[in-house]
Formats: structure tokens, C-alpha cells, sequence
């Protein structure tokens, strides 16, 4: 059955009750990011570790390493805040970082992720790749660098950063990720899912557990988790996992 995560706002003042509300549903991650209106920034001490007191140990705990909005092309400078964010998160109980960095030619930037790889393994955490993935020159060619890395997810909503489309209009080229990638690696289908148009998403991608749903506006009601929400997105991802492996819905 496909994963569920929820990207949620550091800088609300509902952080608590968000994460508690989250893991009580029993979700399987939450993405931690600041300034989600810069579609999501680096995430403070102090929220940090608010949300880790706040997060059970069955919910992992993800946050964004993003120092700044704008290009994914980052300076030397940016690169050694990126690389203490890191040590951050490991030392206030991260289970895993989100981060994307690209070359001027629109490459993942190997030198600068492989060294960022190295130290996620050394401290214990997992690495996402954040939708600078819909910024690559060549998505096949980047999933391959990635996954010599050692990155295990890719967020993407199939269309290319910065455009403003739909997810929905994105469905084809996820679909060609997902037949690519071939389970090597978790695909983090995000950026614009929704209540109303999971059904569709659904019916264009294989459901598994390397497929995971990334959601964040569409289960909050005034600015807090909505639990009616969370069960509506849980029964829909429970009913299709059921419908393809051709049991009756529970």
C-alpha cells in the first residue's frame, strides 16, 4: 500500500497539535518545512524541537534543509549552512532530511550532495530529494546520479518547477518516473494533491509501498490538521491498495 506524508509549517502556531494530530492518524511521515509560502524553508532549533517532542517514534520526522527561496543553485557559503543544518537535525532527533541542489546546467550537484550523503549515512538519517528534481535538464539521468548517491525518495509532481501546473497535468510523466525508477527507490508524489483529485492520481500510478502521497493545505481546516481529513485521505489510499490487489474494501 502506497505511504502517506504530510508537509506541515513549522512557523504555526498549531505546530503541537498539528504533529499530535498527524501521528495519532498514523501516518507514516511528516515534512517539517518554515515559510511555505517560499514553498517551504529550513526549519529552526526551536521548532525543531517542538516537533520532535511532539512526534512519536511510528511517524518519521523529515525537515527541509533550504536555506533560502529561489534557484537551487547554492554558494559555497549556503552549502556550509545547508551541511550545520544537517548536524542540526541529526543532534535534535530528525529521522531524515529534504534538500535538492542543482548545477548551473541544470544538474543534480554531485560533488556538494555526495558529501551531503555521506554524513546521512554517518548520522543515521534518510535523504529526500525536494522537487529541485522538477528542475533537472534530464529526470531519467538525475534519478540515476540520485540513486548512486544513496538518496532514497523523490518528490515530484511531474511538472517542471516553477510552472504552476497541476499535478493532474503531471500524472504521465510520474507514471514514466514510476516505471523508470522501478521501485529502486520511493517516488513522493506531491505539489498540489488533494482530497478531490487523489482518485485520479491513483488510477494513473502503480500503489505500493515505494509510492508515497504528499499532501499539506488539503487536510487543514483554519490552519489546523483536520482529522476528518486525515481519514478520508487514509480510507481512499486503504480502498485503492485494496481494489489492486482485488480484495473487497474493508
Amino acid at each position: 500500500m502506497a505511504q502517506i506524508e504530510i508537509c506541515l509549517d513549522s512557523d504555526s502556531r498549531y505546530l503541537t497539535q498539528n504533529i499530535q494530530a498527524v501521528c495519532a492518524a498514523g501516518i507514516d511521515s511528516i515534512e517539517l518545512c518554515s515559510q511555505m509560502a517560499q514553498q517551504g524553508l529550513s526549519v529552526g532549533a526551536d521548532a525543531l524541537r517542538q516537533a520532535r517532542a511532539a512526534c512519536n517514534f511510528s511517524t518519521q520526522l523529515r525537515v527541509m534543509l533550504r536555506p533560502r527561496a529561489g534557484s537551487f543553485i547554492y554558494s559555497v557559503t549556503e552549502q556550509q549552512q545547508m551541511h550545520a543544518q544537517l548536524l542540526q537535525a541529526a543532534k535534535l532527533g530528525a529521522d531524515g532530511i529534504v534538500v535538492g541542489a542543482l548545477t548551473a546546467d541544470a544538474q543534480p550537484d554531485l560533488p556538494f550532495l555526495t558529501l551531503l550523503l555521506q554524513q546521512c549515512r554517518r548520522l543515521g538519517l534518510s535523504c529526500t530529494f525536494h522537487r529541485a528534481f522538477d528542475a533537472c535538464a534530464s529526470p531519467a539521468r538525475a534519478a540515476d546520479q540520485l540513486l548512486r548517491l544513496g538518496v532514497q525518495r523523490i518528490l515530484s509532481n511531474g511538472t517542471p518547477w516553477q510552472q504552476q501546473q497541476s499535478i493532474t497535468q503531471g500524472i504521465h510523466q510520474l507514471a514514466v518516473l514510476q516505471r523508470y525508477l522501478a521501485g529502486r527507490l520511493v517516488l513522493v508524489a506531491g505539489g498540489g494533491v488533494t482530497l478531490a483529485n487523489l482518485p485520479q492520481l491513483q488510477a494513473g500510478l502503480s500503489d505500493n509501498a515505494q509510492l508515497c502521497w504528499h499532501l499539506h493545505s488539503a487536510v487543514l481546516t483554519a490552519g489546523k490538521v483536520d482529522a476528518a481529513k486525515l481519514e478520508q485521505l487514509r480510507q481512499c489510499v486503504t480502498e485503492q491498495a485494496n481494489k489492486q490487489q482485488g480484495e473487497p474494501d474493508a
